[in-house]
């Protein structure tokens, strides 16, 4: 018996997790493609995060866990833009934006100030953010920061995680965090990524509140 919806391109197979980023014909062809820059492939998505955690810290392997990272990011929105917009990007497309996002933010973490993206929470390195979006992102007024966030479960909502990004009204990187959690629901995680979004940017700005004032008294 079928325990979930079937995969958009397969039809024939159970659309989870692994399927969608390893097995999957297209997720296939996309690992292929980068395969000269990546070691060999991973048996399930447990195997690929175990990779990821690691080797985040290893500075000769950095570039190559970004490329995962982002190659596996890009494959999940490429599965999201056909389920939600009809829209049908190749694997080379999707290989390829993963690549660019990797070079920028290769380039943001030289040359951003240290401290601007971090895990405010725990021990965890955040990931920077890249400055445009594939889809669409709407700016806010100008005066304003805009924050995005985003929460899941793992499977078996036992852990999961809640990640947030900061930008100004033209586009600006301000600040990124995340962290993990353990246990309860999506839309759980939704809700703490948005607090803990919204709590960081009162944090900031009362941190700069108290510093103009006390320029004032000086």
């Amino acid at each position: 018996m079928r325990m979930g919806p079937p995969c958009e391109v397969c039809l024939d197979a159970e659309e989870t997790i692994g399927h969608v980023l390893l097995r999957c014909p297209t997720a296939v062809q996309c690992w292929r493609l980068a395969s000269a820059l990546l070691p060999p492939m991973w048996e399930s998505v447990e195997d690929m995060l175990r990779f990821l955690s690691e080797s985040i810290r290893r500075p000769s392997v950095a570039e190559t866990c970004s490329i995962v990272a982002y190659l596996a990011y890009h494959i999940w929105l490429a599965r999201n833009d056909r389920l939600f917009e009809g829209g049908w990007p190749t694997p080379r497309a999707m290989m390829e934006r993963a690549l660019r996002q990797v070079a920028e933010t290769s380039t943001m973490a030289t040359s951003a100030p240290p401290g601007r993206t971090r895990d405010i929470w725990g021990t965890y390195t955040a990931v920077l953010a890249s400055r445009f979006s594939y889809f669409s992102w709407v700016p806010p007024s100008p005066g304003y920061l805009k924050v995005n966030f985003d929460g899941g479960m793992a499977e078996d909502d036992a852990s999961g995680g809640v990640v947030f990004v900061i930008k100004d009204h033209r586009g600006t990187f301000i600040a990124a965090g995340g962290r993990s959690t353990l246990g309860g629901s999506a839309v759980g995680a939704e809700l703490q990524a948005a607090w803990e979004g919204v709590s960081f940017v009162r944090r900031v700005l009362g941190a700069i509140d108290s510093f103009s004032r006390m320029t004032v008294l000086q």
